[in-house]
Parts: structure tokens; sequence; C-alpha cells
């Protein structure tokens, strides 16, 4: 299972050369990379069991490496999981085979541990730890001479990459957003609209959407169709009458039988043609604002996310079909993701759990998972479900955003969401 890649660089830590890294082999994709990332070694040794060890995982790692333009020599040697003397002794032929080796405890599992403190307490090796939701470093034995690790950071692509999947650019709404100054004061007004009653904007958007897909749509803002054609269209003048006075939509027209008008824009028309679009938008806004005041804050953050999850795009017409999943708004702060889940309407069980799979396959453990909404549920009962619910998943409920103004709603997304 050996896999060879020519080495690239050394980097010298105080008085120590990190030449080879003992690394043990993880489930969570991010203790895999985390110790190479901070101090770029000339080798990483895998060492980890058969059945976390897969060549699944060994492909998605090495992807990784690749888009993150890291050429570096990597071994991996499978141990037994129950078997001392094979840990041991498989730790001490690394050692003998190679220079300038630490260890790497981040990750590990008792029975490796307990042999990599044997290996270090004899050779003097250093040993380390990392407090991955934290960003530190626990220096266990013989690290004196180490300095600090450098600043590690992962985009969105490359962490879907590390974990087996992939961006899906071409599916239905996924279409990049250009904030504007124009465009963001849209949003302003479009959620200041909503906010009144989120219940009453997500019926009217869905009557909207019935009417792109049972009337016609020219220059991708016009629309007109048929009413006939639609089950129970939905129209509150209130809130249409704001958007004719706003200029969102103009050359409005409903006879009783047929219903036209022209959108602003097409970035106002997806707005106005999907419910939970401005929420999200809204969010995305001041998560962007946060970021251009402090680009540290996060590493990168991307609204209406597609992933496929085997990284695999199967064509329209096989019977394998894909497993995809949108994410809300997708951050990454250092290498830990950020899933934020908005919600313009009540909480379903359901949202919870797609939050939570979602987070799990392309996160893991270190995921951060939050739901932004506007209420929960209007039974007491339902309620306390669904907090616990998110409790037990980690989940943090972020609720009555629509009540929040626009300095709120920002402060919060700030203190809160990190």
């Amino acid at each position: 299972m050996d896999n060879q890649t020519s080495l690239c660089y050394t980097v010298n830590i105080g008085v120590i050369t990190i030449k080879t890294l003992i690394e043990l082999f993880d489930e969570s994709q991010i203790e895999n990379i985390v110790g190479l990332l901070s101090f770029a070694p000339e080798k990483v040794i895998y060492v980890g069991f058969e059945d976390v060890m897969t060549n699944d995982r060994i492909s998605d790692l090495e992807k990784f490496l690749k888009v993150k333009g890291i050429n570096i020599s990597l071994e991996y040697n499978i141990v037994e999981r129950d078997n001392y003397n094979n840990i041991l002794n498989t730790l001490n032929n690394i050692v003998d085979k190679n220079h300038g080796c630490a260890l790497d405890l981040t990750g590990g599992k008792e029975l490796v541990l307990t042999a990599m403190g044997e290996v270090a307490a004899k050779r003097d090796i250093p040993v380390f730890q990392f407090n991955i939701s934290d960003g530190t470093l626990l220096r266990v034995k013989n690290c004196e001479n180490i300095g600090e690790p450098k600043k590690v950071s992962m985009s969105i692509n490359e962490n879907i990459i590390l974990n087996g999947g992939a961006i899906s650019y071409g599916d239905e709404g996924d279409c990049e957003w250009v904030l504007t100054d124009d465009f963001k004061s849209d949003i302003e007004t479009m959620w200041e609209i909503s906010r009144k009653n989120c219940a009453k904007w997500n019926k009217q958007c869905s009557t909207f959407e019935d009417l792109e897909k049972f009337g016609e749509i020219s220059d991708g803002t016009y629309v007109k169709a048929n009413l006939n054609c639609i089950k129970k269209p939905y129209f509150n003048y209130v809130i249409i009458d704001k958007l004719i006075k706003n200029g969102l939509i103009y050359n409005y027209k409903n006879n009783g039988h047929e219903v036209s008008f022209c959108c602003k824009n097409k970035q106002v028309k997806r707005c106005l043609f999907k419910a939970g679009n401005i929420l999200e938008l809204y969010a995305y806004m001041y998560l962007k604002e946060i970021e251009a005041k402090d680009p540290t804050f996060y590493d990168d953050i991307d609204v209406g996310v597609f992933v496929d999850w085997d990284g695999v795009f199967q064509s329209p017409d096989s019977e394998k079909k894909d497993t995809k999943n949108e994410i809300d708004i997708f951050l990454m702060r250092d290498i830990v993701p950020v899933f934020v889940s908005c919600k313009n309407g009540g909480v379903k069980k359901e949202a919870l759990y797609e939050l939570n799979t979602v987070a799990d396959k392309f996160g893991g453990e270190y995921a951060k998972k939050y739901l932004l909404c506007t209420y929960i549920n209007n039974n007491a009962e339902s309620r306390e479900f669904i907090l616990q619910r998110a409790a037990d998943m980690n989940i943090e409920i972020i609720c009555d955003v629509h009540k929040l103004y626009k300095e709120t709603f920002s402060d919060m997304l700030k203190t809160r969401v990190i």
C-alpha cells in the first residue's frame, strides 16, 4: 500500500528539523492533515488500522494534497488493532529507518497512543498533539525546541475533496451571486418585506415559482402564466404592492385569468421565485461584510453549495444516481468547517437530520452546525422535541432572526456563528 511521491521541502523549527512526521491515520481526515500542514515535513508516515486507512480515504487525502499544491513523500503502514507488539515494532522500525522523526498523537486510539508513548520515552522523540477545535498545540514530550506551528487553513473545495466529495456546479439554482451595492440594497428591501410575515412571503414565493413552472419566461426576468394551470394561486397585494413600489417587479398585470410581470433583474427573480433564498442571502451578505472587515475571521465562505457525496458525477441516463446535498451557507475557519442552515419559517425534524448528516460527512466531529430560523414550531411539545434533538446533534439553533435589526443581526453572526 506504500505510495511515494517526490519530496518538496524541509522546515527548520527552532533547532529541530522535523524530517519525518509519524501520523496516526484516523477516520477524521482533519486529524490526518493538521500536522503536515502545520510543520511541512519531508515525509509523512501514516500508521493505521486496515478498516480505517482505506484506499478511498487515502485517495481522498492525496487528491486534497494535489489540489493544495503540496508535493510530499507519503507512506502507509497497517497495524493490527489489538496487537500491541505489532504496533510497537512497526513504530520502532519506522524510527530506525527514518531520520528526524516526530510523533503526532492527534486522532490516536488508546493502544496506539500507549505504543507511541513508549517509543517516545525510550528514544527521545518529540511527541505532540493538536487541539483542532481551538488550533493549539499540546507539547507532550521532548518538544522544548519546537517552535510554533504555522497557521493552517482550507478552502471549501479542499475540504470537500478531502472528505471524498466534489462541488457540483451544474445544479439548478447553483449560480454565483454577485453582491453589488445595488443588489445588497435589494436584499435589504426584500428581507424587510419578508420579515413582516415570513409565512405569507413564503406562500407568495411559492406561487411565483408555480408561475415559472407552468407559464413562460422571457429574457430570464419576464413571466406570464395562465392561472387555470395553477392550483390555488396566492396573491398577497400587500407584498406585491411593496415589490412594485420598490422597483423589484414592474408591469404587473393580473386579470384573474392570466398574470404577467417583469422582475428587476435575474438575481431579484431568483430571490422571489424560491422562498428560502432571501434569509440565506441576507445572512451571507453580512457574513461577507464580517469577512471584509476582518479577513482572518473566515478563510472561505459561500452560499448555496451543492455537493456530490462520492465526487463521481453520473450521466443523466445512468442507472446509478448521484447523492447530493445543498449547503445553505458553508464557511471555513482555519481547517474547521462551519455549516449554516437557514429556515425562513417553521423548523421540522428533517431539517436537523439533513444538516447533521451533511456536516458529519464533510466535517465529522469537528464540524460546527448552526440553524438560523424565524420560528421553530407553534406547538409547545413539537418545539421542545426540536430543541432537544438539536442539542443531541450539537446543532445550535438561532431563532427569531426576523426580529433582529440589521446591526443586531450582524453582531449575532459574528459572536455566535464561529
